[in-house]
């Protein structure tokens, strides 16, 4: 018995169109977007390097690090809950019964990049756009107005197809806005030191600078401590 997806809004405005893109992971118009943003950062952190290498570094380490929080973040939200899968071309496997060897070798052994069937909430493609979306936003990527508006187009270009595809439900797409808001200010509070973070945070500068020792933050911090205590003894 196929699984019949559940009501969406999403869905009764953008009608179902998918075209296949051969020689592209998952063969849909999101990934190929997602995997020309990816191009363009690594363009910027070779050609960044060149002139600042601390700088094209630190791209890449960001990029890296906040795709490391949205799979962990996704894999504490897609395995407790198995929602009916919407997309036409998953319909099949969703039910079929696997060991845990047997799921891995579809997941992650089929194909470069990983793709599964099933894993809805939330939405790793928008969520991964946003991502990069954030580090180009943030390490002056579109500066010109022309580069602004041609990926920003490219973004919303890629959310749509996230829906016409099928490939998510809606609430996904809605709540991979909601976890990169928070795991980009989570993750940028912490490593320009806005906020201590206590261990994570002292984790996090010292992935982003090799030079880091937690002695920075005490002195930092002692000073502070210093300083309070010499204004109480003056009153």
């Amino acid at each position: 018995e196929q699984p019949i997806a559940l009501p969406d809004y999403g869905y009764d405005i953008i009608p179902y169109f998918c075209p296949y893109i051969p020689y592209i992971p998952h063969g849909n118009l999101q990934s190929f977007i997602l995997m020309i943003f990816y191009v363009i950062l690594l363009i910027g952190v070779f050609s960044t390097m060149k002139k600042a290498a601390d700088e094209g570094r630190l791209i890449l380490q960001q990029l890296l690090h906040l795709n490391v929080l949205v799979f962990i973040t996704r894999t504490t939200t897609v395995c407790v809950t198995g929602l009916p899968q919407p997309n036409p071309r998953c319909v099949d496997v969703q039910h079929d019964e696997v060991n845990y060897a047997q799921a891995l070798d579809f997941v992650m052994l089929r194909s470069f990049l990983p793709h599964a069937c099933g894993d809805l909430v939330y939405s790793g493609h928008v969520g991964c756009t946003l991502v990069c979306f954030v580090i180009m936003w943030r390490h002056n990527y579109l500066v010109e107005t022309w580069k602004k508006v041609a990926i920003i187009s490219l973004t919303i270009t890629g959310i749509l197809s996230t829906l016409s595809c099928r490939s998510h439900y809606t609430v996904d797409v809605v709540l991979a806005f909601y976890f990169i808001r928070f795991l980009s200010e989570f993750y940028f509070l912490r490593s320009e030191h806005v906020v201590d973070g206590g261990y994570v945070g002292q984790f996090i500068r010292w992935l982003e600078r090799p030079d880091y020792s937690i002695d920075d933050d005490k002195s930092i911090n002692g000073y502070d401590q210093e300083k309070e205590e010499n204004v109480m003894t003056t009153k």
